[in-house]
């Protein structure tokens, strides 16, 4: 998935001007109003500080009498413990309590370091979402943003990439020997929240609900992929047992290095990958996914490895503008689609999101004054 627009950009006139004093009537200009004075004073735009928020950046403009409201549909910068801002770094480390988990991130995000403790925990607002494998895991080897948990199950893989809101869960089945499994049949996850309800749509999305009936969690239909793309050009798919996943860097958004995914990457289907739809169920403390039974059996063994993207997101407005190629489910691309996905984190699966933003900059509200 390519990103069109990254920010959504709206300038908004004062009612009053942000030049006014404060509200205690000291006759001191408000932040906003020392903001305006120095852009005119400069002829450039600048920040008023005090309005950031995560995805938010209001600058003053050197008319005077304007304010420009960037939105973001990612977070641009994440809350620091104690006070202030960082930029978002999903960058996984080890932590003292032997967990894994990124090193700025807008949600509270927790992995597993192995063992029995739950492969995921999401959590903000006293709202929180667990999922555990069903059997220990062993301990992860770290790649940027990526967490493998080898042979989870006969050549196997289980791969978490973070996000600043979100994470991407894929298993990596390596042979089609693996892809016989019974356990593949079915993958039952356990499924603890907090506060929230997860519910099945008609189309095998998700939703999860708060107390109100509010929509804090939706998730798009689950998929699996194998590495036709690759096979069909020869090439070796990247995530053969022990091999490092290409390098991502300190990336925010993983979906970004999809741009350019090849087929086999684990990221997202490549060029020429056979697409599948797949079920998932959902009980009161499980989460299950239901693999395509014909690709498991029928893939050809040069096709794989075979990727099972059961995903979950937690975001609070990450809409995307975005451009990405529609896959065929029988095989390659069928074009290029360009789209507004409100409420879609960069990963695919079943992701679970919250809060739409538009692309196009429209917005009711306006900075605060100070």
């Amino acid at each position: 998935m390519a990103v069109a627009a990254a920010l959504a950009m709206l300038v908004l006139p004062t009612q009053e001007s942000f030049a006014d004093t404060d509200s205690a009537g000291s006759g001191e200009l408000s932040e906003g109003g020392r903001a305006l004075a120095e852009a005119v004073a400069s002829g450039s735009r600048v920040e008023v500080v005090g309005e950031r928020s995560e995805r938010t950046t209001v600058f003053a403009n050197p008319d005077g009498f304007t304010f420009t409201l960037e939105q973001s549909v990612v977070p641009v910068r994440v809350a620091k413990g104690g006070g202030g801002w960082q930029a978002p770094d999903a960058t996984l480390e080890r932590r003292p309590d032997g967990s894994v988990g990124p090193k700025a991130a807008a949600v509270g995000m927790e992995f597993s370091g192995g063992g029995d403790d739950p492969l995921v925990k999401l959590s903000k607002h006293q709202q929180s979402l667990e999922l555990a494998w069903p059997t220990d895991l062993p301990v992860p080897r770290l790649d940027g943003p990526s967490a493998v948990y080898e042979d989870v199950l006969p050549d196997v893989d289980l791969m978490v990439t973070a996000t600043p809101e979100s994470f991407q869960q894929v298993l990596v089945v390596r042979t089609p020997e693996a892809a016989a499994a019974p356990e593949l049949k079915k993958l039952s996850f356990r499924l603890r929240t907090n506060g929230l309800e997860v519910r099945t749509g008609a189309s095998g999305n998700l939703t999860a609900v708060d107390g109100n009936g509010k929509t804090v969690f939706r998730a798009p239909p689950a998929r699996m992929w194998d590495s036709a793309g690759a096979a069909a050009v020869d090439a070796p798919t990247s995530l053969a047992h022990g091999a490092a996943r290409p390098a991502a860097g300190n990336q925010a958004v993983p979906g970004d290095a999809a741009e350019a995914a090849p087929s086999g990457s684990g990221i997202e289907p490549g060029q020429g990958d056979n697409v599948a739809r797949i079920d998932v169920e959902v009980a009161k403390d499980a989460l299950a996914v239901v693999p395509d039974a014909d690709m498991l059996a029928k893939t050809d063994g040069k096709a794989f490895p075979l990727f099972i993207d059961p995903t979950v997101t937690w975001g609070s407005r990450s809409g995307r503008c975005c451009v990405r190629t529609a896959m065929n489910p029988t095989g390659g691309a069928t074009g290029t689609t360009a789209r507004a996905r409100a409420s879609e984190s960069a990963v695919r699966g079943p992701a679970i999101t919250a809060g739409p933003v538009t692309c196009s900059g429209s917005t009711s509200s306006s900075p605060r004054r100070n």
